[in-house]
Parts: structure tokens; C-alpha cells; sequence
């Protein structure tokens, strides 16, 4: 598959009610195709040891789900009623509470309720366009994902210093996007899957135990237990709304256009920082304006 030849940002044509930028039918019309029909074939040709990575959570990770969302509730079924030596699993859960992909009917535009290619909120309640279930009908997600390590960066950067916090509305710029990737040299190519690390995993992973315990005697506090563990969890899921992420500008908008990725992707709950501005929401850029889906956790 060849590149695509993209205008540049202040030359796509307007489509009206939607801000400059928007790609609404470059890639047709039937508003079902989007970003990911840039991954393309030599992409393989990166292939060098075939070593799996292991990227997503397991269901259960996530202990408080923003935004009142169910946590995972799974019971293993004995069969032996019906006859059989032998067990089922029985799991009811929200996709959003753990490692996925958002698909394009996700999120829409919050000020005209619209979503890709103009899909209206009522027109995809009455419908399975534009569903998750599109991109596995594709055979799935499968390209060159390039790291952006921020938080091992910024760490080099800033030797013996904690770096700022995953529960906090911390932006990264495009300067440091640019920065973290030029460390190890890696360039970047249209349909690439951008993959960035914040920090929010290892938050959550090690919430309590700072990386610098010399500079703090909260471990050895009997307070810090795993229900003081919880408790701070709680805080930064259920009490407040505060993650970093991808600095929420024209600037990053203008980047993330540029680069043409296929999809993007973060260790956190919500790729961009949270709350976001009303100026700017990558969320809409990224799942309205262009079709590009978004990989969290």
C-alpha cells in the first residue's frame, strides 16, 4: 500500500459546523473507513526478532473506574449440574475499565453531538456503524508502533527528581514529544501507531512507594498498607478527574496531523491531559475530525 497524499492542515477543504482540520470523507464517503487504512504492508520489513510484547492489562487492574463505571464482576460457573466436570467463566464488565481501543462511536463532537464523517448521536444509537467490531472485521490493529518514552526522558533529564504526577492535569508538549523521540532517533512515518508513556501505569502500580525512598519515610509507615493503597487509588479515579497526557493545544493538534498516524495510543485513561480545556479536546480531533482510534492503558 502506497502513502497518502495529505493536504497540509490550512489547506483541507471546510466541511460546515466543523472546526478547520477536519477530514470527513477523504477516505469516503460511507463514513466507515478511517485512519487505519494507512497502516501499510512494509511495515513488516521492521520485524527483526519476533519477541511478543505483552501491552494490555489484565480486566481486573483497574480497582475504581472513572466516571462511574462498573468495575469488572467475574464468577466461575460449576458445570457439574449439568453433568460435566468442568468449569465456565462468567465475566460482565465495561470495556472502558481496562486496556482497549475507542472506537470512532465513542466520543463525538460534545457541542455539536456529531461524530466521523457527520454520523449524528441518534443514528449510531440506531445503528452498528462506526463500532470496534469494524476494526476487527479488518483483521485488526497490526503496524509499526513507535515509543515515546516521556517519563524515562524526562527522568534523564531530570536525574533524582520525581517526575510530575499521573493524577495531575500535566501536560506534555510537542517540544518534548519531539525531544523523547529524538533521544534514541527514531523518526516517524505516516501510519505509524504512536504509543506514548506518561507514567499513569506505574502510578497505579506503586502508588505509595516513592522512587526515591531515601527523600521519604512513608514507607516505613504502618499507615501504608493496601487499603491506604486503595484509598489513594480511589482519589485518583473516582474523586477527582486529573491525568497527564498529551497537551491539549493547537500546537499538539497541528503535530498530530503532520505525523498522519494511523492510530495513537497511551498508558493512561485518557491519552490527552484531563480535564481538557473547552478550546481543545484531542479526543474530538483524533476520533471526529480524522478517524484516528485511540488505545488506552
Amino acid at each position: 500500500m502506497t502513502n497518502f497524499s495529505f493536504p497540509e492542515f490550512d489547506a483541507l477543504s471546510v466541511v460546515k459546523g466543523q472546526p478547520k482540520g477536519c477530514l470527513w470523507g477523504y477516505f469516503d464517503v460511507d463514513s466507515q473507513k478511517d485512519q487505519l487504512g494507512k497502516l501499510v504492508q512494509k511495515a513488516k520489513d521492521e520485524i527483526q526478532t519476533g519477541t511478543h510484547v505483552q501491552l494490555d492489562w489484565t480486566l481486573h487492574n483497574i480497582e475504581f473506574p472513572v466516571f462511574g463505571r462498573i468495575p469488572l464482576q467475574h464468577t466461575v460457573k460449576d458445570l457439574a449440574e449439568e453433568g460435566f466436570v468442568a468449569f465456565d467463566d462468567v465475566i460482565f464488565f465495561n470495556s472502558q475499565t481496562s486496556s482497549q481501543w475507542d472506537s470512532l462511536k465513542h466520543f463525538g463532537s460534545q457541542k455539536t453531538a456529531v461524530y466521523y464523517n457527520g454520523l449524528t448521536h441518534e443514528e449510531l444509537k440506531a445503528s452498528d456503524d462506526l463500532g470496534i467490531h469494524k476494526m476487527c472485521d479488518r483483521g485488526g490493529i497490526v503496524g509499526r508502533g513507535i515509543l515515546v518514552d516521556w517519563l524515562s526522558w524526562w527522568e534523564h533529564r531530570n536525574p533524582g527528581i520525581e517526575p510530575p504526577s499521573a493524577i495531575s492535569c500535566h501536560k506534555i508538549p510537542v517540544s518534548e514529544l519531539e525531544a523523547t523521540l529524538a533521544y534514541p532517533g527514531t523518526e516517524t512515518r505516516q501510519g505509524d501507531i504512536l504509543i506514548v508513556r506518561s507514567g499513569f501505569v506505574r502510578w497505579h502500580k506503586y502508588v505509595f512507594t516513592p522512587l526515591f525512598p531515601e527523600k521519604d519515610d512513608k514507607p516505613d509507615n504502618p499507615s501504608f498498607n493496601s487499603n491506604a493503597k486503595a484509598d489513594i487509588r480511589a482519589l485518583g479515579f473516582e474523586k477527582q478527574h486529573y491525568m497527564i497526557g498529551l497537551e491539549n493545544s493547537d500546537e499538539t493538534v497541528r503535530w498530530l496531523y503532520s505525523k498522519h498516524f494511523a492510530a495513537v495510543a497511551g498508558d493512561t485513561m485518557g491519552f490527552e491531559a484531563w480535564p481538557y480545556p473547552e478550546h481543545c479536546c484531542l479526543y474530538e480531533w483524533l476520533l471526529v475530525q480524522w478517524g484516528t482510534p485511540i488505545g488506552e492503558l
